[in-house]
């Protein structure tokens, strides 16, 4: 049930910023970011049970879905930037990098992927960098 499961994540982060937990809102953004991105996108298990189930939440939801995923994104990048968390940080620079390059935006993708990298060579996260070099030889 995507209508409750956005609703309950949602209201998380209204409390993480109320209680000023950075790191958490930076994540639960980050999380939302990717559920509105794979319905911007139309990637999703697409079994007529989960349409079925979420018929108007997609309904309601497709149509601003990309500019909702960019959005918390960039909530995502900017708490996580104010509080040094690189990891985060760069999970949000390649997917805001990703959507920009779905919504055929070539030079806004470069510039997020290319951050991402920087900061996925910091953390020495090989496996995120890897994918964020590929992402952006494919640009």
């Amino acid at each position: 049930n995507l209508n409750k499961g956005v609703g309950i994540i949602e209201h998380t982060l209204e409390v993480f910023l109320e209680s000023d937990s950075r790191y958490r809102y930076a994540t639960a953004s980050y999380t939302l970011g990717k559920v509105y991105a794979r319905v911007a996108g139309g990637k999703s298990d697409k079994s007529l049970s989960l349409l079925a189930k979420n018929i108007g939440f997609l309904v309601k939801n497709i149509p601003l879905a990309g500019k909702k995923a960019e959005s918390h994104y960039t909530r995502a990048i900017d708490a996580a930037r104010e509080i040094g968390a690189r990891g985060i940080l760069g999970l949000a620079c390649l997917e805001l990098g990703l959507l920009h390059k779905l919504k055929k935006k070539p030079g806004k993708a470069r510039q997020y992927i290319s951050e991402s990298i920087e900061l996925f060579q910091q953390c020495r996260a090989e496996t995120y960098l890897k994918k964020a070099k590929n992402e952006l030889e494919s640009l």
